[in-house]
């Protein structure tokens, strides 16, 4: 009987859960065609726009897919903190510091390494990377009680100078103007799928599902994904049960930096084949609305990387079809979606309360 209660509980929070992303996504989307009919361009036509710019062209579907591979990765790195109550912002540096040494052992390798070898070298050098970049913040919050968004937004900025001066003082590419290292062996670059005209579809989009996978079977299935729960919920009630709060909040926030390695080595490794300084181009700081609209569920952090994805790719097409609205009215619907998705639940529980209080009194 009780595990019966217990399902039923899960099954009505999920249905709470996929109701208030779903008003979240609605109140963006309106409040961006609101926007785009203020300006002068109907709104069904942006709608249309936006979608024919994400799906019309299996090369347009493949570059989907491609920032969904990203997304994924900045969006589990966010949300695998969040299972134990900290806030992971610092995925913009540790994106960066993943796809630096990517592209540092791919351009520096010997010419004669293995291909399977010599990805796997590159992706396990660009996840150790952000890991450890990230273990710098956890480690302030866990064992200094230093505030974690403080130290990791800093540590941002740390690693765009840091980066950047390394690129431009030492490694400088001889064949290029642009701040960039020297371009990786062809042994590194990941094998593109055929079907998207040249879209960069490669094997990373399984690694970014596994990573999924990964997370859904340590939340559910072992003792590690209980425990960061409970620290979530309650460190006292952690530390009376036997966990270690310090521990758990330092390995979630430094697993949660390592997934950002393959965001990294997908940039160098699929798309780029260098590393640039400004190629973390902002996928850091979208993992946050990804996580949130995902409400730090696997299943949820996947889609909504697919709707990011789209949105990303899709409002492209603004700036040529529309002469009244560009591709920014997507970052306006992703800003509404997110201050949705915060505020929304709180209002039901302050509705619900004050719906109580009528009918007691």
């Amino acid at each position: 009987m009780s595990i019966r209660i217990e399902s039923t509980q899960k099954i009505y929070y999920l249905l709470v859960d996929f109701f208030m992303v779903f008003m979240a996504l609605m109140i963006g989307l309106g409040v961006g065609c609101l926007l785009g009919w203020w300006a002068g361009e109907r709104p069904e036509r942006i709608l249309l726009i936006i979608i024919d710019g994400a799906f019309g062209t299996p090369y347009d579907v493949g570059m989907v897919l491609y920032f969904m591979t990203i997304l994924i990765a900045t969006g589990l790195a966010v949300a695998i903190p969040l299972q134990a109550g900290i806030f992971n912002i610092g995925a913009e540096g540790q994106v960066l510091l993943g796809a630096f040494a990517a592209g540092i052992v791919g351009a520096y390798a010997p010419d004669n390494t293995p291909h399977v070898m010599a990805v796997l070298w590159s992706v396990a050098a660009a996840v150790i990377a952000s890991g450890l970049w990230g273990s710098f913040s956890g480690l302030i919050r866990a064992y200094r009680g230093g505030h974690e968004v403080i130290s990791s937004i800093m540590m941002n900025f740390v690693a765009a100078g840091l980066t950047s001066w390394l690129v431009v003082a030492h490694l400088q590419a001889a064949d290029s103007q642009n701040p960039e290292i020297t371009s990786i062996k062809e042994t590194f670059k990941l094998w593109k799928a055929p079907f998207f005209d040249g879209a960069p579809v490669t094997a990373a989009l399984g690694i970014s599902i596994l990573a999924i996978v990964i997370f859904w079977f340590v939340l559910n299935r072992l003792s590690s994904g209980f425990r960061m729960k409970v620290v979530r919920q309650s460190p006292e009630a952690a530390l009376v049960a036997g966990y270690n709060p310090k521990r758990l909040i330092f390995w979630s926030f430094t697993c949660g930096s390592a997934v950002c390695g393959i965001a990294g080595a997908v940039m160098v490794l699929g798309e780029s084949w260098r590393f640039r300084v400004d190629m973390a181009d902002g996928f850091g700081f979208l993992g946050i609305p990804v996580a949130l609209l995902g409400r730090g569920r696997p299943i949820g952090v996947f889609l909504a990387a697919i709707l990011f994805a789209s949105l990303h790719h899709g409002a492209g097409l603004l700036d040529i079809e529309s002469d009244k609205v560009g591709r920014d009215l997507a970052q306006v619907i992703e800003a509404v979606v997110v201050l949705s998705v915060i505020t929304l639940p709180p209002l039901f529980r302050l509705l619900k309360r004050e719906q109580r209080g009528e009918v007691a009194g």
